[in-house]
């Protein structure tokens, strides 16, 4: 059985990227040689397709966050990719007849997330390496105030930390979803005093602007698709009047309305 601390190589993972998008072609050219409804964008086929690749991306969503969740962290980054890589190609799938229109700029937000994803593995990961390797000035000892300013705030941390859990250690610590519904504000103002120290301690200084940003931009960017996944799929499920702009409504819908 596969220990959940190996990790996923690079290698692997542009395997299994690869190999799913080029599924998702593979079933696109099928399903669109398919006579009547069964090749369109809500047929039976491809409605399911959709509805299939969604669930996996949102499943991708909540795997990514297992290691906030107190389990393995490289096991749940393996689940992100596989669910990740499986859902885009059915969604793919679904889409690709129909680019045209508005749904289709969530396909551009999911392949940036994909390449975002792949650069900080691959070209990411090895400016990483190379800064941490580097010597920099930040490794010395702080000015007298700014020693007087981090050891308050790592005071004031331990004091919060006692509160949040009494088990953590301070230096190893990051807020999980159980420390915000146990003890939120406590939380919120240690988190609050962790981004003071980072500032005063200038880790992020040797950083590029790419290394510094991309966990920011990613996370931006998978709100931002989980958000339109769930809006696209409540008006076509509602509002098939209006998607359907006065044409037939040939797909599975819940209300025909309009606005």
């Amino acid at each position: 059985m596969r220990s959940a601390n190996v990790d996923l190589p690079n290698r692997a993972l542009a395997a299994i990227v690869a190999l799913c998008l080029l599924a998702g072609v593979f079933l696109t050219v099928l399903v669109l040689a398919l006579p009547g409804n069964w090749g369109r964008p809500g047929g039976p086929l491809l409605q399911g397709a959709a509805f299939v690749g969604s669930g996996l991306l949102l499943a991708s969503f909540v795997a990514v966050l297992a290691k906030r969740f107190g389990r393995p962290g490289k096991q749940g980054f393996r689940s992100h990719v596989w669910l990740a890589s499986l859902g885009a190609a059915l969604v793919f799938a679904h889409a690709a007849s129909n680019l045209g229109r508005p749904p289709a700029a969530l396909l551009l937000i999911l392949a940036a997330l994909i390449g975002i994803g792949i650069w900080s593995r691959t070209n990411g990961a090895r400016l990483m390496a190379a800064t941490f390797g580097q010597k920099r000035s930040a490794f010395g000892s702080p000015q007298v105030d700014v020693r007087e300013q981090l050891a308050q705030i790592i005071q004031a941390k331990q004091t919060l930390l006692a509160k949040i859990d009494p088990t953590a250690n301070e230096t190893l610590f990051s807020a999980s979803p159980r420390h915000w519904r146990s003890a939120p504000f406590a939380t919120l103002r240690y988190v609050k005093l962790a981004a003071e120290e980072e500032q005063l301690t200038q880790a992020r200084g040797p950083l590029s602007p790419a290394q510094a940003r991309w966990r920011l931009v990613h996370r931006l960017l998978a709100w931002a698709f989980v958000a339109g996944l769930i809006g696209h799929v409540l008006i076509v499920m509602l509002f098939a009047g209006y998607v359907a702009d006065g044409q037939e409504i040939y797909w599975l819908h819940f209300a025909g309305w309009d606005f």
